[in-house]
């Protein structure tokens, strides 16, 4: 494959993951009644499997300092999902927390209320 078809390869897989991650993010706005009950319900340090909430299945939900992660998956090495995080912007709150034994940088986007599109970075 010459330098070109992998460029134009690489674009198509970038604008088909952005269109499924806008996509996504409008069935989490859907669904965020049925996720912040979830999330109210969980106590800090609790970590839970894989699980459907509001209709979205998650590989991990887990909360840590108020924040509470819904992990979808891993994509080129970057966790990514959805936050919930009523005290305001996760990064402040999470900036000093280890997820494994590989660091995470986390990333957030808000998109609604105490929403947050999230990818974990290694």
């Amino acid at each position: 494959m010459t330098f070109f078809g992998v460029l134009a390869l690489a674009g198509v897989v970038t604008v088909a993951f952005v269109v499924f991650r806008c996509s996504d993010d409008q069935r989490f706005l859907r669904a965020s009644a049925e996720i912040e009950a979830s999330a109210r319900t969980m106590r800090d340090g609790e970590r839970l499997g894989p699980r459907t909430v509001g209709g979205m299945a998650f590989e991990e939900v887990r909360r840590e300092h108020g924040v509470v992660v819904f992990q979808q998956g891993d994509h080129l090495h970057s966790l990514y999902g959805y936050a919930w995080s009523p005290q305001g912007e996760p990064a402040r709150l999470l900036e000093d927390v280890e997820w494994s034994e590989d660091h995470v940088d986390h990333s957030f986007k808000h998109l609604r209320g105490a929403f947050y599109s999230w990818v974990g970075g290694r």
